[in-house]
C-alpha cells in the first residue's frame, strides 16, 4: 500500500519547473553551514616564536595550573557543551579569567563576552542552515501557490541567508578583536569557519541570481505560449467564420454604415438649428 501511495506520490510532482542550479547552491550552503557549526577553528591563535614575552606568558601560565590547555583555536564547537568562568589574582598583581568546558580550563582566551559572541554565532548558522534546506527544497519541488510561491519567485530565502551570512562573518569580526585584546602578544587571525560561513553567502546570491533568471524565463515561455494560443484561437475564429459567411458583415460595408449615420445626424442637427422661416402671406 506504502508502494501505491508513493508511486502515486512521485506521479504528481512536477519537476519541469524545478531549478536545479539553485537547488544545488543551497545544498552546499546548507553542507557549509553545518560544516561552520562542527568546526573549532573560527579564530586562530599563534604564539609568536619571535617574541619571547609571548612564549615565557605562555609557559607560565601552562605552569600556573597543570591542568590549562594551551589556547590555539576557538570555534563554535567549543560552546555546545555546558560552561563556566572563574578568575584569580596572581602574584603580581594581575587577573586572569578561566573557561571550564568539557574537561578543559582555558587561561585568559575566552571571556563570557567572546562565549555570547558565540552564541549568537551558533544561533545564526543553525538558522542559515535551516532556510538554505528549505529554499533547497522549494527550488527543487515548487510549492503551488500562495506566500510559498511569492517567497520562491522573489528570492526571499538567498536575501535572508544573504543578511545572515553578513551578521555572522561581522560577530566573527568582533570575536577576533576581543581575543586580540585579551593575547596582545600573539597573532589572532580568522580561521576556516569564518570562511565556511562566507562561502555559504556567496553560494546564497549565486543560487539568487539563478532564481531570477529562472523565474525572466518562465515569464518569456509563457508569453509565447500564451501567444500562441491566440494565434491558434484567431485562426479557429476565422475558419468558422468562412464557414457562416451569412453571420459575418465585411468591415468596409460596417465603416459604410457608421459614416451615413454620421451624416444624418449631422444634417438632423443642422436643420434644428436653422429652422425654415415661412414669410406672412397679405389679404387683400
Amino acid at each position: 500500500m506504502s508502494t501505491v501511495n508513493s508511486k502515486r506520490l512521485l506521479g504528481r510532482l512536477d519537476l519541469k519547473d524545478a531549478n536545479i542550479t539553485a537547488t544545488l547552491c543551497h545544498l552546499f550552503s546548507t553542507a557549509l553551514a553545518i560544516a561552520a557549526l562542527l568546526s573549532n577553528d573560527w579564530i586562530i591563535i599563534e604564539s609568536d616564536v619571535n617574541n619571547q614575552t609571548s612564549v615565557d606568558y605562555s609557559d607560565f601560565m601552562f605552569q600556573m595550573n597543570a591542568n590549562a590547555d594551551r589556547c590555539e583555536s576557538i570555534g563554535c564547537r567549543d560552546f555546545w557543551k555546558p560552561a563556566r568562568f572563574g578568575g584569580f589574582i596572581d602574584q603580581n598583581g594581575r587577573s586572569h579569567i578561566a573557561f571550564h568546558s568539557d574537561g578543559r580550563v582555558i587561561l585568559d582566551c575566552i571571556t563570557p563576552a567572546i562565549a555570547n559572541l558565540f552564541y549568537i554565532l551558533i544561533a545564526l548558522c543553525f538558522v542559515v542552515a535551516i532556510s538554505s534546506s528549505l529554499a533547497c527544497s522549494m527550488n527543487l519541488v515548487p510549492p503551488p501557490g500562495g506566500f510559498l510561491l511569492w517567497i520562491r519567485n522573489n528570492s526571499i530565502m538567498e536575501l535572508s541567508n544573504m543578511m545572515l551570512t553578513l551578521c555572522t562573518c561581522v560577530c566573527a569580526i568582533i570575536g577576533q578583536s576581543e581575543v586580540a585584546m585579551q593575547r596582545p602578544n600573539d597573532d589572532v587571525t580568522i580561521g576556516s569557519g569564518v570562511f565556511f560561513v562566507c562561502i555559504s553567502g556567496l553560494l546564497s546570491f549565486v543560487a539568487s541570481m539563478s532564481a531570477i533568471r529562472h523565474s525572466a524565463k518562465q515569464h518569456r515561455m509563457r508569453r509565447i505560449d500564451n501567444q500562441r494560443l491566440l494565434c491558434a484561437r484567431s485562426l479557429r475564429s476565422w475558419r468558422d467564420a468562412a464557414r457562416r459567411p451569412d453571420d459575418t458583415r465585411p468591415i468596409v460595408d460596417f465603416e459604410r454604415y457608421l459614416d451615413e449615420c454620421s451624416t444624418e445626424m449631422t444634417e438632423t442637427n443642422q436643420t434644428e438649428q436653422h429652422p425654415t422661416q415661412t414669410e406672412p402671406v397679405n389679404e387683400i
